[in-house]
């Protein structure tokens, strides 16, 4: 009998079990499946896709009326094109929708009253860091956007509108610049400083560089230095006898922003702004031997993709091509993008141009201090260049004439035709206690462009027009122009004088920074 009950336990749980099981299985149904309840499932999945009397209400109801912004009574530097005396910039969308002096304004715009003020385009940063983002992730740049980074206020006050934001790289820390060296002096991996313009007698950054080397010394102006650990006297630097080694090509990751501060939507204007290399990557034959190779590889393979889309096009069954290299190769063989690296010597810089020009895409060059030496050679390249109009470097032994920074550099790149961008000394937002240093003095880098001897129309598209197309955007930013995007400044002086403010920083054709509201910088006027 015990063993009959037992078995009997075993028989009601087994058959509980196939209910239980059945019962699921009866209740749920995927689509288009098979079962009890498909009659019922596909009568229900049709009443759900018809649009109820909401949705209908919806999409009969008339679209939003368009959002107008007129800016009224300014001078309006298109940079573009010529000066609009007491002109009117009208707004529709965040679309510059009309310019002139004569202006039809609808009467449900906003009126912002610029009379006596300037009016240009927003100002754009190529080289901003930790604004904006939060650094340091391997993901997709546009999932760590912070629209409430108190450094979007900041460079607002300061007119910067947009700009190519790098995830990780130099410009985080107190004092610290992005990538910029020479190949022969130092490696990709190491750690170091930058040239830079000092204060004699005062490096607020002297602490941070000890920790760096002790066989390294910063002189007044900036110059790097390496010293013997015996005598303590200057080491000359020398070219390599062996070839550089070859140097992982890793772009670094950058994108280019609004400062929207306050809405995530429209902040992301173009995923990835360059195809970034660090020093050294295309020094020596074995790293250009390879560069030429990868470049090669990037061209085959488009061809090979467009013939297979014709051949699917066609009705034929191939199998798609292998890519053999990384999507921002792709980009910069397609001329989407542009390869910027950093590179100040003369022999560096004429190799980076005799690459361009053999494998054709687009290059920037970062730094280009000697760069008055070639410009034969850059213009003939059609290179771009970001310079730092403030840094200095000590000519080379036995070759003063030919080396070394000079400060008519601007004057030189305008003179040649060459396009040049200006650069802060460094790219991210520092209150170290020294003020016009970090990436809010970007209008004050312009000003010395003019003191290199560049025009003040040339130094103003410096850090508008000629960044917008060094980043491929020339038809969104950068200028003054039916069609393009409102990104716009409110400035109660020339942007390029040291005492101006920004009164009102305009991004997509909404206000996101007011002098008098938002008491960023001082409010009081100057006299």
């Amino acid at each position: 009998m015990k063993t009959n009950r037992s078995w009997m336990r075993l028989w009601l749980l087994g058959l509980m079990g196939c209910s239980i099981v059945g019962a699921d299985t009866y209740a749920w149904q995927p689509p288009g499946g098979r079962g009890p309840n498909r009659g019922p499932q596909r009568e229900d999945s049709r009443q759900r896709t018809a649009p109820s009397e909401d949705e209908k209400k919806q999409s009969a109801a008339p679209k939003p009326e368009p959002e107008w912004l007129a800016i009224v009574g300014g001078d309006v530097h298109t940079v573009s094109r010529e000066v609009i005396r007491r002109g009117t910039v009208l707004i529709e969308n965040g679309k510059i929708k009309a310019i002139g002096t004569n202006v039809d304004i609808p009467e449900k715009a906003t009126r912002i009253d610029a009379t006596g003020k300037w009016v240009t385009p927003g100002f754009i940063a190529l080289n901003m860091s930790g604004v904006g983002v939060s650094g340091g992730a391997d993901g997709k740049l546009a999932d760590e956007f912070n629209p409430f980074d108190r450094n979007i206020q900041f460079s607002l006050s300061v007119g910067i509108t947009s700009g190519a934001v790098q995830v990780r790289g130099g410009g985080q820390g107190r004092g610290r610049r992005g990538v910029e060296a020479d190949a022969a002096t130092v490696r990709p991996n190491d750690e170091f400083y930058e040239v830079t313009e000092r204060f004699p007698g005062f490096d607020p950054d002297s602490s941070e560089l000890e920790r760096t080397s002790q066989s390294m010394e910063r002189r007044a102006y900036g110059e790097l230095v390496q010293l013997c650990p015996c005598c303590s006297l200057p080491i000359l630097p020398t070219e390599p006898i062996a070839p550089t080694p070859p140097s992982p090509i890793v772009p670094q990751k950058s994108s280019v922003i609004k400062m929207s501060f306050g809405q995530l939507e429209g902040m992301l204007v173009k995923e990835v702004a360059f195809l970034d290399l660090t020093p050294g990557a295309l020094s020596g034959a074995t790293n250009q031997s390879a560069w030429r190779d990868q470049i090669q590889k990037a061209k085959q393979y488009l061809k090979d993709q467009a013939a297979h889309e014709q051949a699917t096009r066609e009705g034929k069954r191939e199998n798609p091509p292998r890519k053999p290299v990384s999507d921002e190769i792709l980009s910069l063989v397609k001329k989407e993008i542009a390869l910027r690296i950093p590179a100040s010597r003369v022999t560096e810089m004429r190799e980076l141009c005799q690459l361009s020009k053999d494998l054709d895409y687009r290059l920037v060059i970062k730094g280009g201090i000697e760069g008055w030496v070639i410009p034969k050679d850059l213009a003939e390249a059609n290179v771009g260049l970001t310079i730092t109009p403030r840094v200095r470097r000590e000519p080379r032994f036995g070759e003063e004439d030919s080396s070394g920074s000079w400060i008519e550099l601007p004057r030189v790149l305008e003179s040649a035709g060459i396009p040049f961008a200006v650069e802060p000394l460094e790219g991210a937002v520092s209150m170290v206690g020294l003020a016009g240093r970090d990436l809010m003095s970007l209008p004050l880098e312009a000003a010395f462009a003019v003191r290199g001897g560049a025009s003040e129309a040339k130094a103003l598209a410096a850090i508008t027009l000629v960044p917008a197309a060094m980043l491929g955007l020339e038809d969104r930013l950068g200028a003054i122009e039916v069609g393009r995007d409102a990104d716009l400044l409110i400035l109660n002086g020339n942007p390029l004088d040291y005492r101006t403010y920004v009164e009102t920083s305009i991004v997509n054709g909404r206000p996101r920074y007011q002098r008098d509201q938002d008491f960023v910088l001082p409010v009081y006027e100057r006299k």
